[in-house]
């Protein structure tokens, strides 16, 4: 069996206690650091929460005073609208019959009933 030579010498009961206090105060000290970085990420996220907030408070201040609507949703109900209303108008102006409804038949598609 071969014997471990230390460059210092044999260790000794001052080498082992201060390995023990080197590691424990790494231990310490990396704790610290995680605690750290965990502080930081809660702060950034809770930044961003806020950022997203103020920026939706302004889009729906924005879209209440202006009297537009706010989001996708409400934009393309409010065209829908809009073009129902518009397709209303034109039917009761328009003076070109009733509508005709065309049917595929074999020898191609036709008005007639």
């Amino acid at each position: 069996m071969t014997q471990t030579r230390y460059i210092s010498g044999q260790p000794g009961i001052f080498q082992s206690i201060f390995k023990a206090v080197s590691f424990i105060m790494a231990a310490i000290v990396s704790v610290f650091l995680l605690m750290i970085g965990g502080i930081v990420a809660f702060f950034l996220i809770g930044a961003l929460l806020v950022l997203g907030l103020v920026a939706f408070v302004y889009f729906w201040a924005k879209a209440k005073i202006t009297g537009r609507p706010f989001g996708p949703k409400a934009q393309f109900e409010q065209a829908r609208r809009d073009m129902e209303a518009q397709f209303q108008n034109y039917r009761e102006t328009a003076g070109d019959g009733p509508i005709i409804e065309a049917h595929d038949t074999p020898d191609g598609w036709s008005v007639e009933d």
